[in-house]
């Protein structure tokens, strides 16, 4: 496993523009200086995604801003048009907590909503860390990277904090009849398939939960954002699924618990 994307640009790009955003710490997402950090450098943390299994996963939610061009693709699968929509951020509300994005279709010259839509990025997470920011300190210190780096993907954790943020939210979302749009990538939306066997999640209009899936495309040195596939659910569907979850074995528990007891107060059989 390796970075991939340092402060916005693949490793392997020598461009001028990169060897700047390196320097600079800057992040052409934001188009300002990388916002993440870590407590072990005394830089930003600028690993946009990384190489793990032969994929470029995407660990920081920021990546996901290139271009706006996710927010134009939703708005003109939802609204029909991008024209009189504004982006808002961080918008909270009670009992339901915070929403990463709000998509405010207007009536122009005036303030009157005409419709809205939620977006929510959702990154991957990494384990072992401190691996991928020995990582990142070897590139700025030498722009030379070890062969691999023992990190790994924590993508089921990933999965279990958002599958309850996509209960509590589309329920909501269900009952104001109103679209919210989960961002993610592919492997990630697949891995949740596979893990609470969901089915029905066929894309259609009319379900209020939507899925737009992206992934990491090559070219010239520099990778793109590029929509794959669009999925979209019901609660009730997401709700049958993480409630019919297999029942782990009790014995099994016990005899997993009775090692440990051995372990702990030195027992023999």
């Amino acid at each position: 496993m390796q970075p991939n994307e340092i402060f916005t640009y693949p490793k392997e790009n020598i461009s001028q523009e990169a060897q700047d955003a390196v320097n600079n710490h800057f992040c052409r997402f934001l188009d300002k200086i990388c916002d993440k950090q870590s407590r072990t450098i005394s830089y930003p943390m600028g690993v946009c995604s990384v190489w793990h299994h032969n994929k470029k996963a995407i660990i920081c939610p920021h990546r996901f801003l290139e271009d706006n061009l996710v927010f134009e693709q939703i708005s003109e699968e939802v609204f029909g048009a991008k024209d009189n929509v504004l982006l808002l951020q961080e918008v909270k509300i009670t009992n339901v907590g915070s929403f990463d994005f709000v998509l405010v279709k207007f009536k122009p010259l005036t303030s009157k909503v005409e419709d809205f839509c939620i977006v929510e990025f959702q990154s991957d997470s990494t384990t072992s860390t401190g691996q991928l920011v020995e990582s990142l300190k070897d590139f700025m210190d030498t722009k030379e990277l070890k062969e691999k780096y023992s990190f790994g993907l924590n993508t089921y954790n990933t999965i279990k904090l958002s599958y309850i943020q996509m209960l509590i939210k589309g329920q909501v979302m269900e009952k104001w009849n109103k679209n919210i749009v989960w961002v993610m990538q592919n492997y990630v939306y697949e891995n949740m398939v596979n893990r609470f066997q969901l089915s029905e999640m066929e894309y259609k209009k009319e379900k209020n939960t939507k899925y737009f899936l992206y992934d990491l495309i090559g070219k010239n040195n520099v990778d793109y954002l590029t929509l794959v596939d669009k999925k979209a659910s019901t609660i009730a569907n997401l709700l049958k699924a993480f409630t019919h979850q297999d029942t782990p074995s009790l014995s099994d528990f016990i005899e997993i618990l009775t090692e440990k007891i051995k372990e702990k107060i030195k027992i023999k059989d």
